[in-house]
C-alpha cells in the first residue's frame, strides 16, 4: 500500500520514473521503425556517399537516434500514460503513415516509403506511450526525415519557391555545402523545439493532444499536400532526343567530352552516360548530357549534379512558350533552370523520356513505369554557360532551334 501511495505521489509531483514504463512499450516503436526502414537502408546508404545534396545524412540520423534514447531519461519529466492501453490520438498519424506508404508503393517513390516508416514508428510510440512522449520524440522524427535522401532537394526547391513568392531579385538556392547548412539550421530548430517541450514537461505544462486535435492536424497536412500536387501535376509530351552521330549542324560543331566525377557517382547504375560539347566560331558553347537506364531509379534531376559542381539555382520550373526555346510543334514536356557560379551564368533545359513520352518531372516518369514496366528511360540535359544571363540564354535558344531533334527508337 505504501508503495502504491509513493508511486502516485511521484506521478503528481514530477511524473512517473523510468521503472513505470514497461520495456516492451519503450522498445516497440524503435524496433518497428527499424524493421520498416530496413528495405530502404541500401538506397539511403548509397545516396549519402554519392549525392551532394544528401551528404552527411547519417549525422542527422545519428542525432535522431540519440534524441530518441535521451527521451527515455526524460520520461521522468512528464506524467506517465503507461496506465492506459492505447492513446487514441495517435491513430490519425498512423493512418497518415500508412497512406503515405501506399502512395509510395503505387507511385514507386522510395523516399515516401522511408518517410512512412519513420512516421509509422513515431505514431506507434504515440499509441503505446502517450501524446506527451510523442511530442518529446518529435525532434527525432524531424531529424530522421532530414537524414533521408531527397529532403535536401526538397529544401532547395522550397527555397527557390520562397524567393519567387517574395519577388526577390537575385534570390538563389544554396549549392551542395549550402544545402547541408540549411539542413543544419532545420536540425537546430528541431532540437530547440525538443528542449522547449522537455522544459514544459518538467514544469507540468505539457499536455497530451486530444484525438480531435490530431485528426484536424492530419487533415490540414493532407489538404495542403493535395493542394500542392494539384497545382503542380506532372505534364507529358512527345519523346525528343538529339540525333545520333550528328556532330556538325548549322553553326555548331560537337565532340564527346569526359563526364565529371560527380556525374559518374550520381549515374553509376546507368546503362549509358554520354556528354557532348558543341561550340561555334563566335565562342558560344553548349553541353548535352545524356543518361540512359533500364531502371528509372538510376536517373536523377539535374539539381544534384549542378549543386555538386557549385552552381546556385535561381530558377527551376516547367518549360513555357514564353521561354522562347524553338523546339517547334514537337516540344518535349521539360523543365528549365538558371544558375550562377561566381561570375558565370548557366541556362539549361532538361527532360526525362521513355519511348512513348517525355516529362520534366521525374515523378511522372516513375508513374509511367508502374503503368508500362520494362521500358528504357533517359534523361537529356542541355546547358549553356556565359558571363551574363542574356548570353547563356541566347546560346541555349540558338542551339535548340538549330539542333536535329527526333523521337528515340523504341
Amino acid at each position: 500500500m505504501s508503495t502504491r501511495a509513493g508511486a502516485e505521489g511521484a506521478e503528481g509531483a514530477v511524473g512517473a520514473g523510468p521503472a513505470a514504463w514497461p520495456m516492451a512499450r519503450v522498445l516497440a516503436a524503435p524496433l518497428l521503425t527499424l524493421a520498416l526502414l530496413a528495405p530502404s537502408l541500401p538506397w539511403i546508404w548509397r545516396a549519402w556517399f554519392s549525392s551532394p545534396l544528401d551528404a552527411w545524412g547519417w549525422v542527422f540520423l545519428l542525432l535522431g537516434c540519440l534524441w530518441w534514447f535521451l527521451v527515455l531519461d526524460l520520461l521522468s519529466a512528464v506524467p506517465s500514460d503507461a496506465g492506459s492501453a492505447v492513446d487514441h490520438a495517435g491513430w490519425p498519424w498512423l493512418a497518415l503513415g500508412v497512406g503515405v506508404a501506399v502512395l509510395g508503393l503505387a507511385l514507386d517513390v522510395r523516399v515516401a516509403l522511408a518517410a512512412a516508416a519513420l512516421a509509422c514508428g513515431w505514431a506507434v510510440a504515440w499509441l503505446l506511450n502517450g501524446g506527451r512522449v510523442a511530442l518529446l520524440l518529435l525532434p527525432a522524427l524531424l531529424l530522421g526525415l532530414l537524414a533521408l535522401p531527397t529532403t535536401g532537394y526538397l529544401l532547395q526547391q522550397g527555397w527557390i519557391a520562397l524567393g519567387g513568392l517574395l519577388g526577390l531579385a537575385g534570390w538563389s538556392a544554396p549549392a551542395g555545402p549550402g544545402v547541408l547548412l540549411l539542413k543544419a539550421g532545420v536540425a537546430l530548430g528541431a532540437l530547440a523545439l525538443g528542449l522547449l517541450l522537455a522544459w514544459l514537461g518538467r514544469l507540468g505544462r505539457l499536455g497530451a493532444p486530444r484525438p480531435a486535435i490530431t485528426a484536424y492536424a492530419v487533415a490540414v497536412l493532407v489538404g495542403a499536400a493535395g493542394l500542392v500536387l494539384a497545382l503542380n501535376p506532372p505534364a507529358f509530351g512527345p519523346p525528343v532526343a538529339l540525333v545520333e552521330d550528328e556532330w556538325a549542324f548549322g553553326s555548331w560543331l560537337g565532340a564527346e567530352i569526359p563526364v565529371s566525377p560527380a556525374e559518374q557517382r550520381l549515374f553509376a547504375d546507368s546503362r549509358r552516360l554520354s556528354k557532348r560539347l558543341y561550340s561555334t566560331r563566335d565562342g558560344r558553347r553548349v553541353s548535352v548530357l545524356l543518361v540512359e537506364s533500364d531502371d528509372v531509379h538510376a536517373l536523377h534531376t539535374p539539381e544534384y549534379c549542378l549543386s555538386g559542381s557549385g552552381w546556385r539555382l535561381s530558377r527551376d520550373e516547367a518549360l513555357r512558350d514564353a521561354d522562347g526555346l524553338g523546339f517547334g510543334a514537337e516540344a518535349p514536356a521539360a523543365g528549365v533552370l538558371t544558375a550562377a557560379r561566381g561570375r558565370q551564368r548557366l541556362s539549361g533545359v532538361y527532360w526525362f523520356s521513355s519511348p512513348q513520352r517525355s516529362s520534366g518531372d521525374l515523378a511522372g516518369l516513375r508513374l509511367q513505369r508502374r503503368l508500362t514496366p520494362g521500358e528504357r528511360y533517359s534523361m537529356t540535359l542541355v546547358t549553356a554557360v556565359g558571363d551574363a544571363d542574356a548570353s547563356a540564354e541566347q546560346a541555349l535558344g540558338d542551339f535548340v532551334r538549330e539542333a536535329p531533334w527526333t523521337a528515340p527508337a523504341p
